[in-house]
């Protein structure tokens, strides 16, 4: 078992992991880090732990998105850039919507 110290938000992790698996350990708490520091930024004055629930809820919306796509795609459906285009507009209404959230937080 190796060993990996991530950083999330400012603070450090030790994380165990599997041999060979610390740079992609790595790689993901960059990830999650980018993602909380973009909340942080919209968000102002949320709590470490609000931003990091908000964060892991925008990840796995990410995922969402992605075994969607995969999925038309197994259908044999292209996504479209309308669709695009107004997925992202949706999203980027939520993430308004979350910050003003945290901001009456």
């Amino acid at each position: 078992m190796a060993s990996v110290t991530v950083k999330v938000n400012g603070r450090s992790y030790p994380i165990i992991c599997d041999d060979g698996e610390e740079d992609h350990l790595l790689y993901l708490a960059e990830y999650v880090d980018k993602k909380v520091k973009d909340l942080s930024e919209a968000a102002g004055t949320a709590n470490e732990g609000q931003l990091l629930l908000m964060a892991s809820l925008l990840i796995a919306d990410d995922l969402s998105q992605a075994y969607e796509t995969i999925d038309g795609l197994r259908d044999g459906s292209k996504p479209d850039a309308e669709n695009g285009q107004a997925h992202l507009q949706t999203i980027a209404e939520q993430l308004e919507t979350i910050a003003d959230r945290l901001e009456k937080a």
